[in-house]
């Protein structure tokens, strides 16, 4: 499945050069906040995403679908940790880690005219998400999958290079609400991308 959205994300990013639409694609580091930070503390340096977004007949005014991948690490260290059984714990060297693939809608507004040299934008998405949070202590694995819902939000900055190519900062939220065992996962981003048009 993973590759089959990379070939829809590169066909997208094909398809903007010829039509009234955007692709875009970005690499986002991420902080982990609130029930999700203490399942994973540390920063996580893995992520990407691909958008595909179409002008309105108001141009400030986008629709369009993005895919991104998350994924976090946290190797806790030696210690005694609680298991998924009740009132057992393990006591051993545990890494906690999840892979988060997320599928939103995006509605886009830009707050000047698309081809200004900046233009500063929000954007929402909402969709649904797969993830594998995993815990390893040694030989014993506690594991939670499955789907879920997701949003996220974006304030950015586009800097336009030229007619059809542009690139972009943002800051972003993420959120996924607990589901099927797996603890809430909200996090902090700021995202670094490039764009594609065409007119």
């Amino acid at each position: 499945m993973k590759y089959l959205l990379t070939i829809i994300a590169a066909l997208a990013f094909y398809t903007a050069v010829n039509a009234q639409q955007v692709a875009e694609f970005s690499y986002q580091v991420s902080f982990p906040t609130g029930s999700f930070k203490d399942f994973v503390s540390k920063t996580g340096w893995v992520g990407f995403s691909g958008a595909y977004l179409h002008r309105l007949k108001n141009p400030q005014l986008s629709l369009g679908g993005a895919f991104t991948w998350f994924y976090f690490q946290d190797k806790k260290g030696h210690g005694t940790y609680p298991t998924d059984k009740e009132n057992a714990a393990i006591t051993g060297n545990r890494s906690n880690y999840t892979n988060i693939y997320q599928l939103v809608a995006l509605v886009q507004y830009d707050f000047k005219k698309p081809k200004e040299h900046m233009v500063p934008y929000a954007r929402i998405g909402v969709g649904g998400a797969y993830q594998d949070q995993r815990s390893d202590n040694g030989l014993y694995i506690i594991q939670a999958d499955g789907a879920q819902f997701a949003a996220h939000a974006d304030l950015g900055l586009r800097f336009n290079k030229d007619e059809n190519h542009g690139f972009y900062i943002a800051a972003t939220y993420n959120t996924l609400p607990a589901a099927q065992a797996m603890t809430a996962t909200t996090f902090f981003g700021l995202k670094l991308g490039i764009c594609g048009w065409g007119h």
